[in-house]
């Protein structure tokens, strides 16, 4: 039988990222800047050298942060960043950044965004905090984020050809190292790994995973776990966060959009292999999960 580990292996490498970095540069004096939040993207900011300290409504008191550490804002919360502990009033100009230079005065900042579907978002980020600081020197997978951080930072201070693009694969690969960190670190906050760790859920939602094509019930699920449809149900609902069918539905559609990926994929072999009977019914659950018909993913 697969590990915890192999089941959320598969489901990351299922995942297609897209990260972004938008904006690189050197901040000198009394520099700050803000974002409103309450996009659906998922952001992040690398402090490359110096240190900067970041403000947020909800907090009291602002967070210092030093060379190489992450701040990672899961749901886009509102947050200002800033050269020192007290905002300035006065107005900065941050939009045409100095190049990166870790031997000149002030802060090198690397910021990058990522937009998840929100069913993804659901199974892997739903418990996560508004707010995380990440500090590389504190965390079990570390080393690897290090020397992923220093080459990024190398990466953005030569400003070399098709650095854009190296600097946006390069964001993928330290989301996953987040996640991998926040799963070490309190694994409870994924709700996709609390379902496979809970020893009441696993067997049953192991089964699921499994054979996704099958008939699915809650009914099926409590019988597995050898629980009552209602306790069943109750536990997983407060566990996860979502419902027995939620998790099950959702799960199928990300299953079908790796298989849509594929162009050339049969649409009504992609509803069975999902456990749909009908092409009808699949089409009508993409959309309400996804938020586009499967043949706009498929791309046509």
């Amino acid at each position: 039988m697969p590990t915890v580990t192999a089941y959320i292996d598969d489901f990351l490498r299922r995942l297609h990222l897209g990260s972004e970095v938008y904006y690189v540069g050197q901040l000198c004096d009394a520099w700050h800047m803000s974002t409103p939040g309450g996009s659906d993207a998922t952001t992040f900011h690398l402090v490359c050298h110096g240190e900067a300290w970041v403000h947020m409504p909800q907090q009291a008191e602002p967070v210092l942060l030093l060379a190489g550490d992450i701040a990672f804002f899961p749901h886009d919360a509102a947050h200002s960043f800033s050269a020192h502990a007290m905002i300035s009033q006065q107005d900065f100009d941050y939009s045409q950044p100095a190049p990166l230079d870790k031997t000149a005065p002030g802060t090198g900042l690397l910021c990058g965004h990522l937009k998840l579907p929100a069913h993804i978002r659901r199974l892997l980020l739903a418990a996560f905090p508004d707010f995380m600081l990440i500090r590389p020197d504190q965390s079990p997978v570390g080393r690897q984020m290090r020397g992923l951080i220093e080459m990024m930072t190398e990466e953005a201070s030569r400003n070399d050809l098709g650095a854009a693009a190296v600097l946006d694969r390069l964001s993928d690969t330290l989301f996953l190292y987040v996640i991998r960190h926040t799963l070490h670190v309190e694994p409870k906050l994924s709700p996709l790994l609390t379902t496979l760790s809970d020893e009441h859920l696993r067997v049953a939602v192991t089964a699921f995973i499994d054979a996704p094509a099958e008939s699915w019930t809650v009914e099926r699920m409590a019988g597995l776990a050898c629980q009552s449809r209602s306790a069943f149900s109750e536990r997983f609902t407060q566990q996860v966060r979502m419902s027995p069918m939620e998790f099950v539905a959702i799960w199928r559609m990300q299953l079908a959009s790796g298989m849509l990926a594929d162009g050339n994929a049969n649409m009504l072999d992609v509803a069975m292999k999902c456990g749909y009977e009908s092409e009808a019914a699949f089409r009508k659950a993409f959309k309400r999960i996804i938020g586009i018909s499967p043949g706009k993913a498929r791309g046509n």
